[in-house]
């Protein structure tokens, strides 16, 4: 499975409040990929802990042929669509698109690490793998989805519906 992670937790001049801003993100996936699943989206404090806006959080599964660092170029194309310009790490941001995994590949680059290093130990990304499939296993770490959200359980995130525009 080749997932990608999509966030938000501020508002865009161009595209709307943060969920809104992960909708039209998924239609610019959609624009250069295959999109086999979506998860539920979800309001979710910031990590680390700060002041910042709560989040938006989902996962898309996607198919392509293209490589992870021409998956990468591209998620990274779509963010300054948005004008997101990357400056301090874990600031806010109009839109995070980060490819967390890419079949069973396992890279560690300079500009690319896959799986992506942090993803087990985030409820915003575990319970969306969990939504598109439960029983995916880390390539690393060799445990399901599902076993990695329950070690994350006192995390707070909480699930949004389709109509939500905070």
């Amino acid at each position: 499975m080749i997932l990608i992670a999509i966030g938000s937790n501020l508002f865009s001049k161009i595209y709307g409040n943060p969920y809104q801003n992960c909708m039209k993100a998924v239609e610019f996936i959609e624009k250069k990929f295959k999109i086999e699943k979506i998860s539920k989206f979800y309001k979710t404090e910031p990590v680390p802990k700060s002041n910042q806006p709560w989040y938006v959080n989902g996962v898309v599964s996607i198919e392509t042929k293209y490589s992870p660092n021409d998956i990468l170029n591209i998620l990274m194309n779509i963010e300054k669509t948005f004008l997101r310009v990357r400056s301090v790490k874990n600031e806010p941001r109009v839109i995070d698109l980060d490819l967390l995994t890419y079949k069973r590949v396992i890279l560690n680059e300079p500009d690319l690490i896959i799986p992506h290093p942090r993803m087990h130990l985030r409820k915003f990304v575990i319970q969306p793998v969990c939504d598109i499939d439960e029983s995916w296993i880390h390539p690393v770490l060799n445990i399901s989805a599902q076993k990695l959200l329950k070690s994350l359980a006192l995390q707070q995130i909480f699930n949004i519906n389709e109509d939500c525009h905070g």
